[in-house]
């Protein structure tokens, strides 16, 4: 995985999602242009909870973090370039401290095609982690489903412990 610039691109860009935005829904309403491709897996990393939505969500939001052998299944889109800074602009880019940075990794689909592709990991991850919100989680596996995760790890994700807190995305 390596750290990518805020640059935008010239075209078209496969964007790997693992959270919230995994709800294609909620992604479209920041990125109209994306396009569902297929599911794919990033090896060597866990799906974790290092940042804490105080405001929306009222808990640990997702983040990936680097686990050897573990692995973070997603959901691989096709956005336009003018979708780009929206993306970035949602994942807290250009927050003061940011939230996210954008980074590239190579992720495999199920035919078992390496892609590189952009994606986002926390900018200053607390390692200690933060449970989500049920909303949150439930988000989560929600679009999981819908994407057609593998079965083992959607109920990984239906086992993760939550807050009890109410918090809830604005779509």
């Amino acid at each position: 995985m390596t750290a990518e610039s805020s640059s935008q691109p010239a075209g078209p860009f496969l964007y790997f999602g693992y959270g919230s935005n995994l709800d294609l829904a909620q992604l479209r309403s920041h990125c109209p242009s994306a396009q569902f491709v297929s599911i794919a897996r990033l090896a060597d990393y866990r799906f974790a909870f290092t940042i804490e939505s105080k405001n929306t969500w009222l808990g640990g939001v997702g983040d990936m973090q680097p686990a050897p052998g573990d692995e973070v299944w997603g959901a691989l889109y096709v956005i336009a370039a003018e979708d780009s800074r929206s993306l970035d602009d949602h994942m807290g880019l250009f927050r003061d401290p940011p939230a996210y940075r954008r980074t590239e990794v190579e992720v495999t689909t199920p035919a078992g095609d390496d892609v590189r592709c952009r994606s986002y990991t926390v900018a200053t991850p607390n390692l200690d982690g933060h449970l989500p919100s049920p909303a949150y989680r439930d988000v989560v596996v929600q679009g999981a489903r819908a994407a057609g995760l593998p079965a083992s790890y959607i109920a990984r994700l239906e086992a993760i412990p939550d807050n009890g807190r109410l918090g809830g995305g604005a779509h």
